[in-house]
């Protein structure tokens, strides 16, 4: 969608004919079939609630989405905009999305959400729908225990009236904050990784990382190379670099005196093996490093003649 389009959808959002449910989410779970499962419950909303949840997600929704002046960009994980942007992504395209979403539409009967069944530290999301005159909208957070204050701790203190008191049970908060909003048959968000958490999708990211690898691994010259994609599998700043690797101009001409000059210039932690052109990576420690050295992140200061490990880079 263009910015034009998301505002003018996103203003029947503040509507007081559109009607508000809340799904709440337990812990997704691989079952026994190898399918990914959800418990869910519909939670009850007290009569004036609706136009409340509205009232406490519109300003920020307006802030970040309806006044704020930003480009549109499909979302990619290879990228990393150096402007203001809105990330979009067509629903039909994220498995979990359309998961949930259809367990929401096709289950009959949805059991009405209780402590007993799910406690409030237990809750991993929740999906806010908002819908009336033809336009449905969710609004998708995933919940952190930040969110959840417990009895007995030190913020269990509550000021009611004049009266500090201790609080009697858990309360769970909302703050108007969101990770995605659907809408129109599209998914917006501001902020990657969180819309990958609260939409699991951080296997997709994975995905390209690993294919990026392979490709690494073709150039031929890692001595352990299936030991090095079991060092990055599950390390999220290695995945992020590594998305950014496969598109540069230099990937496909790589070499290992490249490589082997800028290890040793730099003093990168890395053993070389100079009989057969091979680089022997023994750590995950050592993995990163070698990703560095393909992201290009071993850099010469032009002010200082210094030389750097750049942990970000902007474009000139």
């Amino acid at each position: 969608m263009e910015r034009n389009e998301i505002i003018a959808n996103l203003q029947h959002l503040n509507s007081n004919n559109n009607a508000v449910e809340i799904y709440v989410l337990a812990q997704p779970e691989i079952n026994a079939n190898d399918t990914l499962q959800v418990d869910f419950y519909k939670a009850r909303l007290q009569e004036n609630l609706p136009s409340s949840i509205i009232e406490l997600f519109y300003p920020v929704i307006e802030k970040k989405l309806i006044n704020k002046e930003y480009d549109v960009v499909e979302y990619d994980p290879a990228l990393t905009p150096d402007r203001k942007i809105v990330w979009e992504l067509n629903s039909n395209d994220v498995p979990f999305y359309n998961l949930f979403h259809n367990l929401i539409e096709t289950t009959e009967n949805i059991n009405w959400y209780d402590t007993e069944h799910l406690a409030y530290g237990d809750i991993w999301a929740y999906w806010i729908k908002v819908y009336g005159n033809g336009n449905t909208f969710y609004l998708i957070k995933k919940v952190t225990s930040s969110k959840v204050i417990r009895t007995g701790g030190k913020l269990a203190i509550i000021f009611e009236g004049e009266i500090f008191k201790n609080l009697e049970t858990d309360v769970l908060t909302m703050d108007g904050t969101f990770d995605a909003i659907y809408c129109n048959q599209i998914l917006l968000f501001e902020n990657k990784q969180n819309f990958e958490k609260a939409l699991l999708y951080q296997d997709v990211k994975q995905t390209v990382a690993e294919e990026t690898l392979d490709a690494i691994g073709e150039i031929g010259f890692i001595e352990n190379f299936e030991q090095v994609k079991e060092f990055l599998k599950d390390d999220y700043h290695s995945i992020n670099k590594l998305n950014k690797i496969k598109e540069k101009p230099y990937f496909q001409t790589l070499t290992f005196a490249d490589c082997k000059r800028i290890i040793e210039e730099y003093e990168v932690h890395i053993d070389v093996d100079d009989e057969n052109n091979l680089f022997n990576i023994a750590s995950k420690a050592q993995a990163k490093h070698f990703i560095k050295v393909l992201n290009d992140d071993y850099l010469l200061s032009e002010l200082t003649s210094l030389k750097y490990a750049a942990n970000s880079k902007e474009g000139i």
